[in-house]
C-alpha cells in the first residue's frame, strides 16, 4: 500500500468513526482558542483536551482531543492543529474501512491554523500584546488523498451525502494581552484575548447561506519550565449563533524554545 493510500485509510477512519460533529460549526465543540502572546523563537509540539462547561442531556460526551505544532521566529508565531471528539478517535480503532462495519460517516475532524504577530512587549518586558487571525474547517479524507478501492456501496452513498453539503469556515480575528510573572526556574504567563469569530460557507451546491459574526473571549495561563516543558489552561466563552457557549481546556507542550 502506498503512503498516500495509508494516509487515506487513516483519514477515512477518523472521518467515519465515532459521533457526529456539531452542525454549522467548523471549530471543534469544546476546545478553547489558545492565543498566549508571550512566545519566543522555537518549535513546540502540543497536546490538549477540552470540554464544554455544559454538555447538555442530548449531546453525549463532547470531550475533545487536539494535537499540533507551533513555530515562532521573533515576533511572528504560527500554529497548526488537528482535533476530533474523543469518541471519534476511540471509534476509529474499530472502524473497518473495507466493509464499513463500525463506521459512522457523520463524524469528522477539524484542521486549524493560527498566526500571531507580537506588536509590543516580549524580551525583558513582562507585558506582551499581539494581534492574531486564522481559520478552521472540517476536513474529510476525500479532500486529502486517494481512498481505498472497493468500498461498499452503502459507505459510498453515505460519504456522497455527507460531502454534498456546504463547508463551514470559522475565522477568528482578535488581540491578545499577556502578563509574565517570573518564578525563578519557571514563569507564569497570564493572558486574555477578545476576538470576533466570522463564520462563512463555501462549496455550496447553490447560493451559500449568509455567514455571521460573533464576539468571543478567552483567558488562560501558561507555565513554561526551563523553556522545554510547558503546561497550559484556558477558558473560552461567547456567542455561537444565538447561544452563549463556554469551553475549558488544558494541555501540555514540549519543544526547543518557543516560550519564556
Amino acid at each position: 500500500m502506498t503512503g498516500i493510500k495509508r494516509a487515506g485509510t487513516a483519514l477515512l477512519a477518523l472521518v467515519m468513526a465515532g459521533g457526529a460533529g456539531a452542525s454549522l460549526m467548523a471549530q471543534i465543540p469544546g476546545m478553547p482558542l489558545f492565543t498566549n502572546p508571550r512566545y519566543a523563537t522555537g518549535l513546540r509540539i502540543h497536546g490538549d483536551i477540552g470540554q464544554p462547561t455544559d454538555q447538555g442531556t442530548n449531546l453525549g460526551d463532547l470531550t475533545v482531543l487536539q494535537g499540533g505544532v507551533t513555530f515562532a521566529l521573533g515576533p511572528v508565531g504560527l500554529g497548526a492543529n488537528v482535533g476530533a471528539l474523543q469518541r471519534t478517535v476511540d471509534a476509529a480503532a474499530i472502524c473497518n474501512t473495507s466493509t464499513g462495519a463500525g463506521c459512522d460517516p457523520n463524524s469528522n475532524f477539524t484542521a486549524s491554523v493560527l498566526a500571531q504577530i507580537r506588536v509590543a512587549g516580549g524580551g525583558r518586558s513582562n507585558l506582551s500584546l499581539s494581534v492574531f487571525g486564522g481559520g478552521s474547517m472540517d476536513v474529510n479524507a476525500r479532500e486529502i488523498g486517494n481512498l481505498p478501492a472497493g468500498l461498499p456501496q452503502v459507505v459510498q452513498d453515505s460519504l456522497n451525502a455527507l460531502y454534498a453539503g456546504p463547508k463551514v469556515l470559522t475565522i477568528p480575528v482578535g488581540v491578545a494581552v499577556g502578563l509574565r510573572i517570573p518564578l525563578g526556574l519557571a514563569s507564569l504567563n497570564l493572558w486574555g484575548a477578545p476576538r470576533m469569530n466570522l463564520t462563512r460557507f463555501t462549496d455550496c451546491a447553490g447560493t451559500c447561506p449568509d455567514g455571521d459574526s460573533n464576539f468571543r473571549w478567552a483567558v488562560g495561563a501558561d507555565l513554561p519550565i526551563f523553556r522545554v516543558l510547558s503546561v497550559r489552561a484556558a477558558y473560552d466563552s461567547g456567542k455561537i449563533g444565538n447561544e452563549t457557549v463556554s469551553f475549558w481546556g488544558v494541555g501540555a507542550s514540549i519543544g526547543l524554545g518557543g516560550m519564556r
